[in-house]
């Protein structure tokens, strides 16, 4: 990033973020909101009316049963995910992760002193980690096993059956389950299943964000819904540390969910087309690469090239000035992967990925 940052041509396909505009009455709501006077200290919580409406619409969601107190909104989903380990956890006890996924699970990790117990993920597997897997990484100091469906980088999509199989791993081992679903409403095909649809005795928390669903990636608002002893040190938890979401983005994304939604489908359908079409210009090239099943990323198998992925992405900046993320940077084992996001307008999105073609055949 640090590359591509001095070259004003460089073709971005590392940044995880909608190039779609954020929607106008969403604009609207957060001036109105301004305007209004609400720019003050709101709870610690996040705001009633928008706390209300996640719980109504993540009980129609998931078909969980969603009290206000359920709901903590918060700094995004990275603020989230950061106070619901340290509600979870402490320093010293465990917590199962996959490889690949997103790297900053492990750096709040070690911001908080747990041990982070790596579960590598395979293409056999779908990228979805087995029960056997699962029981072999437990132990008497793990707290909690953090999933991520749809998937950053993979795309992979657990099933209702796996998820079920994940719960009741977690239900004998007696342990949390922090489902991170930011990516829930760009699932290509079939219906996402969320963690807190199998949850029948109170141990996950799901994390959202409006960032991805919404294109309010610099809003910064997410949220948690956690069961009531966690959701209640979460909301202890940003007291020191945020202290409260900005208020008029609060009503910003509650506008985002009162309003039309069209715009989520027609986002995702213009990432799936996206999708197909990238895939299409890698396998013509004899380039493996997985289907992302959700999330905007496709995993590139770059082992042709005869070089790290380190070295392949920093050559592919500097020759051809096109950005993409070493897969290592998703935990150990993708040293031979890189990512690229389908979140950039097409016509700059199949240019960079020309441009890798000819750089894994250089």
């Amino acid at each position: 990033m640090d590359r591509a940052f001095k070259l004003p041509d460089c073709i971005r396909l590392e940044v995880g973020e909608p190039n779609f505009p954020t929607p106008s009455h969403v604009l609207e709501a957060a001036d109105k909101a301004a305007r209004g006077g609400k720019t003050r200290y709101t709870e610690n919580s996040g705001i009633p009316e928008l706390r209300s409406r996640i719980a109504e619409t993540f009980a129609t969601d998931t078909g969980r049963i969603t009290k206000v107190e359920d709901v903590v909104v918060t700094t995004g989903a990275m603020a989230a995910l950061y106070t619901t380990l340290m509600s979870i956890a402490d320093p010293g006890d465990e917590v199962i992760v996959m490889s690949p996924s997103w790297p900053n699970y492990l750096m709040q990790m070690t911001l908080l002193g747990i041990r982070p117990i790596v579960v590598p993920t395979t293409e056999a597997t779908g990228h979805v980690p087995t029960v056997e897997q699962l029981e072999s990484a437990v132990s008497n100091r793990t707290k909690a096993v953090l999933i991520n469906s749809p998937c950053n980088p993979t795309g992979a999509v657990i099933n209702q059956a796996q998820m079920a199989d994940i719960l009741e791993f977690a239900r004998k081992a007696d342990i949390y389950v922090i489902s991170d679903e930011v990516y829930d409403k760009i699932t290509y095909e079939g219906t996402h299943v969320s963690a807190a649809s199998h949850d029948d005795d109170g141990r996950v928390v799901c994390i959202h964000s409006f960032s991805k669903t919404y294109s309010m990636t610099g809003w910064r608002v997410g949220y948690a819904v956690a069961p009531p002893e966690i959701a209640n040190l979460i909301r202890k938890c940003q007291e020191p540390t945020v202290s409260c979401v900005n208020a008029p983005a609060q009503y910003a994304a509650l506008a985002a969910l009162d309003g039309p939604q069209e715009i989520v489908g027609e986002m995702r359908d213009a990432y799936r087309e996206r999708r197909d079409e990238a895939r299409r210009i890698l396998s013509s090239s004899g380039i493996p690469a997985l289907e992302p099943g959700g999330a905007f990323y496709i995993w590139i198998d770059i082992s042709s090239s005869g070089r790290s992925d380190v070295e392949f992405a920093m050559d592919l900046v500097d020759k051809h000035q096109v950005a993409v993320v070493p897969g290592s940077t998703f935990g150990p084992g993708n040293e031979d992967r890189v990512r690229i996001s389908l979140a950039t307008a097409p016509d700059l999105l199949y240019e960079g990925m020309r441009r890798l073609i000819d750089e894994t055949r250089s």
